[in-house]
């Protein structure tokens, strides 16, 4: 795939991104937008225009990591706080949150979803989530 059109130079670009990365997801950009922020955002990668977000906080502070898995977005919040959010363009969805048990400093590991479970690594622990569908 080229590079769309909208994405210039680097002291061009409009889109920041701290160090939680993003993901692509069906034609559109998630992640936490903002130096150290985490603002959540949506922006449609073909055109580089805001479909929502970017000028919000979250339920968290400071910058965000983010994974998608099953449909959804999984925010790490530096302040330690996890967030679920509807991975759609249709606008900001957030189904939930919780606050990372122990946390102790800064909270910036990616997390990892897999095999319908959720892995956070918080300084020397791993905590493990299950968050398959209950149908």
């Amino acid at each position: 795939m080229s590079r769309p059109a909208w994405i210039k130079r680097r002291s061009e670009r409009k889109l920041q991104n701290h160090h939680g990365g993003l993901v692509l997801v069906g034609g559109h950009l998630y992640g936490g937008h903002g130096h150290n922020n985490g603002f959540p955002i949506c922006v449609k990668l073909e055109t580089g225009k805001v479909v929502w977000g970017g000028d919000t906080r979250g339920p968290g502070s400071g910058s965000a990591a983010v994974v998608y898995a099953d449909g959804h977005l999984y925010f790490r919040y530096e302040s330690g706080l996890m967030a679920l959010i509807e991975a759609t363009p249709e606008g900001y969805k957030l189904k939930g949150t919780f606050p990372i048990p122990d946390n102790k400093g800064p909270s910036w590991s990616h997390p990892v979803v897999a095999g319908g479970r959720l892995y956070l690594r918080n300084q020397d622990e791993l905590l493990c989530y299950d968050v398959k569908g209950r149908g």
